[in-house]
């Protein structure tokens, strides 16, 4: 009898039935035959049929971390159709093997779709963090960095590309990345103004404080939201206030990363804000809340277990007067600068399913 993977690869090659969950939970974990015969019969299906379970494959490992199609959609990197490839590199996005890092570098320097490209830029990111982390050997690290700087640099590149490249080159802490960022926040087009926020506060260099602060108050949805979202990458104290106002601004995506800043940057004030959307009536604001609260409290959890003395068994004391703390807390200008089934599971079937072997 053919494996839960096969009969489930069998239900999807038929396009005249459904996609179904229970088939794409089986594709899951597949053998090195099961990736073949895969990467065999994937293409065979039409472009709105690959899509579709591209898409959900991406959408259900996101929700449940025990499902595993990275071999899967690895052998999409080079799919036919733009969006599957995009999706693919997408749902790659907590994968750091490094055999991705040359398909991404191929993708990012010749696709023929901008889209495409700038999924790459963006999944490229993650292995300039590991290098700056020292996590990832430097001849590594260095094509790809080049690859970034070029397209960054190139004024004649797409600008979602080249948006991107900024984004991804953020993680690097020299002038010559300051003077990027500083070109793409002067840039004519806003999307590029945009991501030079988005750089700013991913770089976590108090450097662009004042420009960040300055634009909480920008006409721009966007601008604003890329603000917020800067304060609290960089902890801005300073920017309390301001977020509290934000959190009812006219946009509901800006009173969220409003919101999600102050619990990135903690203290009195935004706890109690916090503390005072998560029990009111707006369920958006209160979900958002919470989840703020449950950061503050991990962040607390953190430094509480950095205090701990494993050689001594017992907590380091800290000399610090809790009345100097609420004061400190109060400065805003402190800190200027489910599982999946295993195969052998009883699990019920559609009756269709079953008669395809």
């Amino acid at each position: 009898m053919p494996s839960l993977f096969m009969m489930a690869l069998n239900c999807l090659m038929d396009e005249s039935r459904p996609v179904t969950e229970v088939a794409l939970r089986h594709l899951s974990g597949p053998s090195r035959e099961e990736i073949r015969l895969f990467q065999e019969r994937f293409p065979g299906l039409s472009a709105a049929r690959r899509r579709e379970i591209i898409t959900r494959l991406v959408e259900m490992a996101e929700e449940n971390a025990l499902l595993d199609y990275v071999d899967l959609l690895k052998g999409c990197l080079q799919d036919a159709d733009a969006v599957v490839r995009r999706q693919a590199i997408e749902g790659l996005w907590e994968c750091l093997h490094h055999d991705l890092i040359a398909p991404l570098l191929r993708i990012l320097a010749s696709d023929p779709d901008p889209l495409v490209r700038a999924a790459a830029a963006t999944s490229l990111g993650r292995y300039i963090y590991l290098g700056e982390c020292d996590e990832l050997d430097e001849r590594r690290v260095q094509p790809i960095r080049d690859l970034l700087l070029k397209i960054a640099n190139d004024p004649h590149e797409d600008i979602e590309v080249a948006r991107r490249a900024v984004e991804s080159l953020a993680y690097i802490n020299t002038d010559e990345i300051r003077r990027l960022i500083d070109r793409a926040y002067t840039h004519g087009d806003p999307r590029m103004r945009e991501s030079a926020l988005f750089a700013m506060g991913r770089s976590a260099d108090r450097f662009w404080s004042e420009v960040v602060l300055g634009d909480l108050h920008d006409p721009s949805p966007a601008i604003r939201y890329e603000a917020a979202r800067a304060t609290g990458e960089l902890h801005l104290r300073r920017a309390v206030s301001r977020l509290i106002e934000l959190a009812d601004d006219a946009d509901r995506e800006v009173q969220e990363m409003a919101i999600w800043a102050l619990g990135q940057i903690g203290g009195k004030r935004a706890r109690q804000a916090l503390e005072a959307w998560a029990d009111g009536s707006d369920e958006v604001k209160a979900e958002a809340a919470n989840a703020a609260l449950e950061e503050l409290e991990f962040s607390d959890f953190s430094f509480d277990m950095f205090l701990f003395d494993p050689q001594d068994a017992h907590m380091v004391e800290v000399s610090l007067n809790p009345s100097e703390k609420d004061e400190d807390e109060e400065d805003e200008d402190e800190f200027d600068e489910d599982a999946a089934p295993d195969e052998g599971d009883d699990e019920e079937w559609p009756d269709e399913f079953l008669d395809i072997l």
